[in-house]
């Protein structure tokens, strides 16, 4: 058994809709159009300097030596997706895409660790004509494809002790006008938070961030009915969203005097503008102060 440690780009490229493919065409047809859509993958990724590991199922494993390929490719990939695969048959397949840079170990022609992992569980979470990768990854790009990346969310990944950065590399320049443009707002990025005396300027990076009445949450409120652990605010599809995880709800109210307020109980809620939340009872419940949100 040959064990080596080494630094490495990994990329998972899947096919969607693979399930639906087979049971509407056919075996025989969808087996010859996946096959033939992971083929011109594999020719592009070993023209940007990808090496093949493995397939598995519908999708594919590579590795590179340089992010900057991996990504040049996962582009030009999503391009040739356009047009169909087979000479003479209109359809399309739909490719998705995820890489992240890391250290692996190398054994058997095959690659473990954390980026492998990550890079798996990317492809899993990105749609059809996505590229996801890590916001470290992103980091490394030039400076002519880090203007092509947006933040995404934030995900777990097994084995890995925090959730991961996520960010979208936006291939399709027609795409990238449209939600780069002047005055359009691709997502919110900074969050602010108040409480009593306290104030917290939170990026998409900061998170995830708790908040509740136990001393280790990055937030200590001090409401009665609070949880020690009350909700936890996380960052999806370019909002900040914040997650009720306790026993007696939250309640969130967007703006300020009188407003419609919302109730959350184990139920994810995005946060807009600026508003005012309550941990665990009504505003008129409670003497203890709300905490101010600001987004933008």
């Amino acid at each position: 058994m040959t064990t080596k440690s080494t630094h490495v780009a990994v990329l998972f490229v899947d096919i969607v809709g693979s399930t639906k493919l087979y049971r509407d065409l056919g075996n025989s047809r969808a087996e010859a159009l996946v096959s033939a859509a992971l083929q011109r993958a594999l020719a592009t990724a070993h023209r940007f300097g990808g090496e093949h590991v493995k397939s598995i199922g519908d999708a594919i494993m590579c590795v590179f030596q340089d992010v900057a390929a991996v990504a040049r490719a996962c582009m030009e990939m999503q391009s040739d997706a356009l047009r169909p695969p087979l000479e003479g048959d209109s359809t399309r397949l739909a490719l998705k895409a995820g890489f992240a840079a890391g250290e692996v170990v190398r054994r058997d022609g095959d690659y473990f660790g954390d980026a492998v992992n990550i890079a798996a569980r990317l492809a899993d979470m990105a749609k059809a004509g996505q590229i996801l990768t890590t916001e470290q990854t992103s980091a490394a790009l030039p400076a002519d494809l880090r203007r092509l990346v947006r933040m995404f969310d934030h995900t777990p990944v097994k084995g890995v002790s925090e959730a991961i950065a996520v960010t979208q590399l936006v291939w399709d320049q027609r795409s990238h006008t449209e939600m780069f443009s002047p005055g359009h707002v691709v997502g919110a990025l900074r969050l602010r938070l108040q409480y009593a005396d306290q104030e917290c300027k939170l990026s998409p990076a900061d998170l995830p961030f708790l908040i509740g009445r136990h001393e280790e949450c990055h937030l200590v409120v001090s409401a009665a009915f609070a949880s020690r652990q009350h909700v936890r605010l996380e960052y999806r599809r370019g909002k900040f969203v914040l997650v009720d995880e306790s026993t007696n709800g939250t309640y969130v109210a967007h703006g300020e005097g009188e407003v419609e307020m919302a109730y959350l109980r184990n139920e994810p809620f995005a946060l807009l503008g600026r508003g005012r939340f309550w941990l665990g009872s009504l505003p008129a419940d409670q003497d203890s102060e709300p905490v101010r949100f600001e987004v933008d």
